[in-house]
């Protein structure tokens, strides 16, 4: 019998909502998820961080957020991606709400982010990841690893879109996953359809991004988020890794790597 392929299973958007940590947390603790990608900047997150310490075979990185707002305003995604290809981001903003999101992470955990990544993919983009290969290098001496957006082959245009925007540009000894896919238009499809299929394809070591929850007032994705709830507590789950040959890596496999690499 083969060895089964081990990839991360990452859940997006912690602390956005009370309704989507719930879900993230119930399956993380039926050993469904590698990881959950958190905002530091919520107001729910110092009650959601404590929720966190209960579940050690999670990982938890940061989500660096800079467009999703709670109070207040932000840029549209679409400024943040030709502000930043065009290099004019501010960067003592950037360095701020880096430094902002990143201590609000230390000092409820206690500990770094086991890996970065962004929400809505900000971190890969130019002058972005850039900064955060800096800023991880004055604070911790070293690398987190960080999320690529590179599948190895085709999983559609938005995923080839949003892949184009930076993800070669992350350098390849940092890049936590060999191969991702999560990407569809949270717009009605058959998500259990869709992540059988990303089962059969994904390389060892990749990474599939997903976004459960429950309905959360003012959300974007609040059509999809049950529908993934749903199926990644099924049963079916279950049956659709063991037909794929699947398993999943947790927090361990990552400090794993991280030793062995020296990181």
């Amino acid at each position: 019998m083969s060895e089964k392929r081990a990839i991360w299973l990452v859940a997006d958007d912690y602390a956005q909502d009370p309704a989507i940590d719930a879900a993230i947390l119930a399956l993380a603790g039926a050993g469904r998820l590698s990881a959950t990608s958190v905002l530091t900047q919520s107001p729910h997150w110092p009650a959601a961080a404590a929720a966190l310490l209960d579940q050690p075979e999670l990982a938890v990185g940061l989500h660096f957020n800079l467009t999703h707002v709670w109070q207040g305003r932000a840029p549209s995604l679409a400024r943040v991606i030709l502000a930043a290809l065009a290099g004019s981001l501010p960067g003592p903003w950037l360095r701020q709400l880096w430094r902002e999101q990143i201590d609000r992470f230390e000092d409820a955990l206690g500990r770094a982010p086991d890996y970065i990544d962004g929400h809505q993919h900000v971190h890969q983009l130019p002058q972005i990841r850039g900064m955060i290969v800096e800023e991880m290098a004055r604070r911790y001496g070293r690398m987190l690893p960080l999320r690529s957006t590179l599948p190895r082959h085709w999983r559609g245009w938005k995923a080839a879109l949003i892949a184009g925007l930076g993800a070669r540009g992350i350098p390849v000894q940092c890049r936590l996953n060999s191969d991702f896919a999560g990407v569809y238009a949270f717009q009605g499809e058959r998500f259990a359809a869709m992540m059988r299929r990303w089962l059969q394809d994904i390389r060892t070591g990749g990474m599939v991004m997903c976004h459960p929850g429950g309905r959360a007032d003012g959300d974007p994705l609040a059509a999809s988020r049950p529908q993934e709830w749903a199926y990644l507590a099924s049963p079916d789950f279950i049956k659709d890794l063991d037909r794929a040959g699947v398993r999943l890596l947790h927090r361990r496999d990552m400090l794993s790597l991280r030793s062995v690499s020296g990181a």
